[in-house]
């Protein structure tokens, strides 16, 4: 693959690997000789006989081109394209319209290099194997997947012909959804996951181990609670914290005596308490220091690995004018095509668990691991990525895996079908 600090000299002529598509797209991006491509055209009056030098010098991949059936192109519809236009609209008819409007990364190097060094499996023996060296009941969550409808997340290198370019891999270019976005859709999910027990309190607890707790919510609690000996404390602003974290982030149903608890509360102590009573009351860590470990800020228990794919291609979104009823200015999206396959990969891992007994530790593992499938299987409905009110980033779940590191016991609670799970 060409190096990017090269693109200033290269002058792409053909596009069959991903390092030429991505030179294409970033070479051409380069101010030009003239405005409209009509510009480039040598005419005698009305007719085209033929392209200046300037334009297989600014356009390489002219040079492939036909004479007779070039310039009967230019004559019929490129000649009044700019020449910002002309590299895109060559790209979407010229190029991808070969391959079925897409782009397939062919030679998969960069694919194959960008899975191996971000740990992902090739199947879900290697992951079971993997997971026996971790502690003990530890899990990862494996499937294989493939989109219903385009993804697209945009990236933020947008040195490009493409005016809206999708997420890439920073070393290698390969189109991908990052770990952190798995984490990030899974987690705005998971608050409205059904859950029955205590107002949905099991659920936020699971949330908590999880994700693990860094919000700007949680940041401001805490700080609150940990300053709750100052003579000056806002106690309204500590309530007004609590409140958005509860209904908000975490999604808990709040009865009326803990609402009018809240609003009567008029000292720390007094909110301290009521977050005891709403999390855990018997907590121990709320005794030692007032609070909850629930509240605390941490790392969660889980591992959001990113996912690769093999294709691109283009879609185009074309606002209307209201009164026209006619559209002026595509935009155009760079995503990667319905039907491409992708690999989910999650690890699990208790590290803050070491000291529970084995029952908890089990109980505990059991409902984050059904809450967890629960959020997966929602995603795969809603979709990943931008453009989900579109439909986009849809995905069916083909191939799905569960291997954990222990025996648990998944009795009629664990409501989760189609998972095939391996235990030892």
């Amino acid at each position: 693959m060409h190096k990017y600090d090269a693109l200033l000299s290269i002058n792409p002529e053909k596009v069959e690997s991903l390092g030429e598509y991505l030179s294409f797209c970033k070479y051409y991006f380069k101010p030009k000789t003239y405005e409209k491509f009509g510009d480039y055209l040598q005419k005698r009056g009305d007719r085209v006989v033929g392209l200046k030098d300037e334009a297989v010098r600014d356009f390489g991949f002219l040079k492939n081109e036909e004479r007779n059936q070039q310039i009967e192109k230019y004559k019929k519809y490129k000649s009044e394209e700019t020449t910002k236009d002309f590299p895109l609209n060559w790209l979407k008819n010229e190029i991808l319209k070969k391959n079925n409007k897409e782009f397939e990364i062919k030679d998969d190097f960069q694919l194959v290099s960008s899975n191996r060094i971000s740990g992902i499996f090739d199947s879900c023996e290697q992951a079971y194997s993997y997971v026996k060296n971790l502690l003990p009941y530890s899990f990862i969550v494996y499937a294989k997947f493939e989109l219903k409808q385009p993804y697209f997340s945009k990236d933020d290198d947008e040195f490009s012909i493409i005016q809206n370019p999708v997420l890439k891999e920073w070393a290698f270019k390969v189109p991908m959804v990052r770990g952190s976005s798995w984490k990030g859709a899974l987690a705005s999910v998971f608050i409205d996951l059904p859950d029955e027990m205590q107002g949905g309190r099991q659920r936020t607890e699971s949330y908590f181990r999880i994700f693990g707790a860094g919000s700007e919510c949680i940041k401001i609690l805490e700080s609150s609670f940990e300053s709750r000996l100052r003579p000056d404390m806002d106690v309204e602003k500590l309530k007004e914290e609590l409140v958005g974290m509860l209904l908000f982030e975490l999604g808990i149903r709040l009865d009326k005596a803990d609402i009018e608890s809240i609003k009567d509360a008029r000292t720390t102590d007094e909110v301290t308490g009521i977050v005891k009573k709403i999390f855990s009351q018997e907590d121990k860590a709320v005794e030692k220091s007032k609070i909850p470990a629930t509240l605390k800020t941490r790392r969660g228990r889980a591992v959001f690995y990113p996912t690769y794919f093999n294709r691109l291609t283009l879609e185009v979104i074309n606002p209307h004018n209201r009164r026209k009823r006619a559209g002026t200015q595509p935009i155009h999206f760079e995503v990667v095509p319905a039907g491409t396959h992708g690999v989910l990969q999650i690890v699990y891992i208790p590290y803050d668990a070491v000291l529970l007994k084995e029952n908890a530790l089990k109980n505990e593992v059991k409902r984050d691991l059904r809450f967890l499938l629960l959020a997966v299987e929602e995603l795969s409905q809603r979709g990943i990525g931008a453009k989900t009110k579109l439909g986009w980033g849809t995905f069916e779940l083909q191939e799905k895996h569960c291997c954990i590191n222990g025996k648990l016991e998944l009795d009629g609670n664990f409501d989760v079908k189609g998972w095939s799970i391996c235990q030892g």
